[in-house]
């Protein structure tokens, strides 16, 4: 199937669909309300946090020159965790609007673990909404002049227990490390007990790196959204778990901590932050140490090395999530122009050091239970398919049954659709401003490939 159609095929298709949005009936959400009418809660996660800190101030100004239902709000925000930002979205009396999170929150038993509608739970439609991306880095102090780079499965060795749940570092010095790779180190270092910094485990971060650095090499853990508990735990019992990447970057320049190893999030490393390194991380395929950069994240080299398969590239999605898809003459329809804001602002994602998306790549195919995708790594949640990297047929029928909806009598303000407007920034409204844009992108991207 030939997915290059051309500006005029595709406006002729719209123009057909729009005219059978006249006569469509979509169903009216249920919903979860503001928490409060004039003020926008978004919690979660850490990583996400520098990018939702950036557009308070300018969002905040934006909605005042906007018409009801959007003539002010104020914007609060937290960086406890992904973990953190689900559970106050999911309270029977929610804490939040939004949760930030760099972990989906799709799986075959659906949102976070949780079949929807879940006893006392306030969520009955939840929404994912991809807005970027970002990598793992592996980090220890500038201090340490003997650790500059490792493989994959070296880095679980450096993590992990010997055995599930009991505790026990693999390594329990840098001796120990030292001698199983044949390395001489000064007695005073090799003395010294590795310590192991990192994020909590319902954290995107920890999940990314059980992800990349645990699971293939035989040590996943596992982590019940349900009693916030972990099942399989291969972490020794000096772990230090923490509820944000700061902290981590904190801990790790702290003179009791000189001879720990941890874990962050890409965008925390970019810029040379004070008082640590990256490690950089090998690659299979090329027989090189690769470090760890947004470049080398895009350019598919930066990746682990597990022992069957093909190495994956360390790359990891950054999500907004709410309860359903508000009306846009509603006063929670200021959750999706939050959302829609976001995605016009790649600066605020490459200027701290994350990795953006192609705007118009809204979904990827849809097949088999759980809505898994054909070709997609990711999952999704409820009614949302996530982006799949390709501006294809897919996206076409997901912008198509969004103007469908808009035009509805739900008239539902669909985050991913309203593009643009007037002003060339997201209006609250999904109509031909939009549709042009979106052709554009539509172009521009099968001009590029």
């Amino acid at each position: 199937m030939n997915l290059k159609i051309s500006k005029s095929v595709m406006c002729v298709v719209m123009s057909v669909l729009f005219v059978v949005s006249l006569l469509s009936v979509v169903p009216v959400q249920a919903l979860t309300p503001l928490i409060k009418e004039g003020e926008l809660y978004v919690y979660g996660s850490s990583t996400v946090y520098p990018i939702s800190a950036q557009a308070v101030v300018p969002f905040q100004e934006y909605v005042s020159t906007l018409p009801s239902p959007f003539s002010s709000v104020k914007v609060f925000l937290n960086e406890e965790g992904s973990g953190a930002g689900f559970n106050a979205l999911r309270a029977s009396s929610p804490t939040t609007d939004i949760a930030a999170s760099s972990r989906s929150g799709g799986s075959t038993a659906g949102f976070y673990g949780e079949s929807y509608p879940v006893s006392g739970s306030a969520i009955v439609n939840p929404q994912e909404f991809l807005i970027g991306y970002d990598s793992v880095a592996i980090i220890v102090p500038v201090s340490n002049t003997w650790l500059s780079q490792a493989s994959a499965s070296e880095v679980a060795d450096l993590f992990r227990s010997t055995g599930n749940g009991n505790g026990v570092a693999f390594y329990r010095t840098w001796g120990d490390w030292a001698n199983a790779n044949g390395i001489t180190l000064p007695p005073t270092v090799a003395a010294q007990e590795i310590g192991r910094i990192g994020r909590e485990v319902s954290s995107g971060t920890f999940d990314g790196f059980n992800t990349f650095f645990l699971s293939p090499f035989g040590y996943p853990m596992a982590y019940s959204a349900s009693t916030g508990t972990t099942g399989q735990n291969w972490l020794p019992n000096n772990y230090v778990a923490l509820t944000s990447n700061q902290e981590v970057m904190t801990q790790m320049n702290q003179p009791a901590n000189a001879f720990s190893i941890g874990f962050i999030g890409l965008g925390f490393v970019q810029g040379n932050p004070v008082g640590i390194k990256a490690l950089n991380l090998y690659n299979p395929t090329t027989g090189a140490y690769i470090a760890p950069t947004v470049a080398n994240v895009k350019n598919s080299v930066y990746v682990n090395n597990p022992p069957t398969g093909n190495p994956a590239v360390i790359i990891r999605p950054l999500y907004y999530f709410m309860d359903g898809i508000p009306a846009a003459n509603s006063p929670e329809a200021v959750k999706s122009l939050w959302i829609s804001f976001i995605k016009a602002h790649d600066e605020y994602l490459t200027k701290e050091g994350f990795i953006t998306m192609n705007r118009v790549d809204f979904a990827g195919p849809r097949t088999g239970a759980g809505n898994s995708h054909s070709g997609n790594p990711n999952s999704s949640v409820g009614t949302q398919t996530v982006p799949d990297g390709v501006v294809d047929i897919f996206d076409l029928v997901y912008f198509t049954n969004a103007w469908i909806a808009y035009n509805s009598n739900a008239k539902q303000l669909n985050p991913y659709v309203d593009i643009s407007g007037s002003a060339g920034l997201p209006d609250g409204k999904i109509d031909f401003y939009d549709l042009v844009a979106f052709t554009n992108g539509w172009i521009a991207y099968y001009r590029n490939i």
